[in-house]
């Protein structure tokens, strides 16, 4: 272009103009100088000077065309450009010229509200873009501002409080390490009322905006998908939980929960099953191998034998298979227990006990323990019973050690033993303290004692009379005990024969056998037991 061959120059005197014409391939005309000079902003042109420069046949030629020797300052500026989609605006700064001013943080903030920019500006840039000044790179363009996306809401879910896949059906590992196979959640057993699966809503999400402060709407989620009543269930009012309506195992198929009041175990309760905690009935087909437990919150029925393992139940407890216990097995229920027979066992039950054989074992019933069928003997161990023990042999010819007790009133005999016992721990008590008192009394002289000591002898008389008032209320109650245990109705039956060696307690009453007694119930009479013929 013939305007790069025009410079204007600023000297001492003035402003000066120089055209170069030595390429004679390039005109130069008065319009290219013209439009140099109405760029720099010179006011006060002498334009004759510029028409003798152009007349003029030199190669370089140069003129003085004004007096001023200084150009206009120019001041710093930007532009700015937002992005297609309104997410991002870039600036763009021209430097100053002629000693021009620089943009200030305020300024540059006024510019970018005046483009309209309202939204994600950064300061930070906006602050190191004017702090850098004259020093920042002025061919590069800047992120100034940048809008915000919208963020999707989240699809509702449905929480299931137990696990619907199996996968967690392992052993339970234990604080150190180890594996407890008995423990493997080989099924859910829940309570009623208990929720066992919950929707949680969708979220709206969050509302986006552009660098102009419009708003950017947000996806809102999926509502959950709704839950699937099953057996013994119900639905919240709100659809927004699955209840159990009854006690039992939870029963799953594919995403549907439904709840059996009854565990059915078609095989042995071992290390396939785990330990078995159950809140309704359970029904076993096999054996519980030992050091397995089976709890119910309702009754228990075991068809196979039972070894050296723990039963409990709130309800009645079958054993068809009897109770092989090893001096391990326990039984405990809430109501009656049948069972084939025990050995070596434990059975504690707030019903009736009914069975065959009981072999050194340990029973305390609250009801009666009746021996029913062809065996029905009584052999080694305690039975306590609150009401009636029955059977047709009791003890052995072998003078095996068995211990019968009939309470009458359980409670109250477990109340009487407790008392007999604390009652010969405070009479001990009493005579220590009370030799020691004597003691002191005889052998010191208690009127010239110091304070100090006269003090501990009056702690210890305190002391002594203390236990002597408990021990006497302690005697008026077990004699008010011992007069109610005397007149219980409780009975111990023989249809066949007690052995010798058997003892036997009913109420406070006590009888140890020294000979056999045949066909023979033996009742407490007023304190005495005594034996009467056994009839039909």
């Amino acid at each position: 272009m013939a305007t790069d061959f025009i410079k204007i120059e600023e000297r001492k005197d003035g402003m000066y103009i120089v055209i170069d014409k030595s390429d004679k391939s390039v005109e130069v005309s008065r319009k290219d100088v013209l439009t140099v000079i109405e760029g720099s902003g010179l006011k006060n042109v002498d334009f004759n000077v510029v028409s003798d420069l152009l007349k003029s046949d030199e190669a370089i030629v140069t003129g003085k065309i004004s007096e001023e020797n200084l150009r206009p300052p120019v001041d710093e500026s930007v532009t700015f450009e937002a992005s297609r989609d309104k997410m991002s605006a870039i600036v763009k700064f021209s430097p100053p010229q002629n000693d021009g001013a620089l943009l200030t943080e305020e300024m540059l903030l006024e510019k970018i509200a005046g483009f309209g920019i309202k939204f994600g500006i950064d300061e930070d840039t906006v602050k190191g873009l004017t702090e850098k000044g004259a020093d920042k790179d002025y061919s590069d363009t800047f992120v100034i501002a940048k809008g915000k996306s919208p963020v999707s809401g989240t699809d509702g879910t449905v929480v299931y409080n137990y696990d619907i896949t199996g996968k967690k059906n392992q052993p339970k590992i234990l604080g150190d390490g180890t594996v407890d196979y008995k423990e493997i959640n080989y099924f859910s057993s829940v309570q009623a009322g208990e929720v066992l699966a919950y929707r949680i809503n969708p979220t709206d999400g969050e509302t986006g905006a552009d660098v102009f402060g419009d708003a950017i709407a947000a996806k809102p989620g999926k509502p959950a998908p709704k839950l699937t009543k099953g057996k013994n269930t119900i639905i919240s009012d709100d659809e927004m939980e699955l209840i159990s309506e009854a006690a039992g195992q939870l029963v799953i198929s594919g995403k549907s929960m439904s709840i059996s009041p009854l565990l059915e175990i078609p095989g042995n309760v071992d290390f396939s099953t785990g330990n078995i905690d159950f809140a309704g009935s359970v029904i076993i087909s096999g054996a519980v191998l030992s050091g397995f437990s089976v709890e119910a919150q309702g009754n228990i029925e075991i068809k196979g034998i039972v070894e050296a393992a723990t039963i409990r139940a709130t309800g009645s407890i079958n054993l068809y298979g009897g109770i092989m216990g090893r001096s391990k097995g326990r039984v405990e229920s809430g109501c009656n227990v049948f069972t084939k027979f025990a050995q070596n066992a434990t059975i504690i039950s707030k019903g009736n006990l009914t069975t065959n054989a009981l072999l050194h074992s340990e029973i305390i019933v609250d009801g009666a323990v009746v021996l029913e069928g062809d065996n029905c003997f009584i052999a080694g161990g305690t039975v306590t019973a609150g009401e009636e023990v029955r059977a047709k042999t009791i003890g052995s010819h072998m003078g095996t050690r068995t211990e019968i007790k009939v309470g009458g009133n359980m409670e109250l005999a477990a109340r009487y033993e407790e008392m007999k016992a604390a009652y010969v721990t405070a009479k001990q008590q009493f005579n220590q303290l009370n030799e020691s008192y004597e003691n002191v009394v005889q052998n010191e002289d208690v009127a010239n004692m110091d304070a100090k000591r006269k003090a501990l002898l009056v702690q210890l008389l305190q002391n002594r009379n203390m236990l002597r008032d408990r021990a006497v209320k302690m005697e008026e109650e077990m004699t008010e005990i011992a007069e109610t245990l005397k007149r219980t109705t409780g009975k111990v039956v023989a249809e066949k024969v007690i052995h010798s060696g058997v003892s036997v307690t009913i109420g406070s009453a006590y009888k140890y056998l020294y000979d056999d007694i045949t066909i023979s119930v033996l009742r407490s009479v007023n304190g005495v037991i005594k034996a009467e013929v056994f009839i039909e």
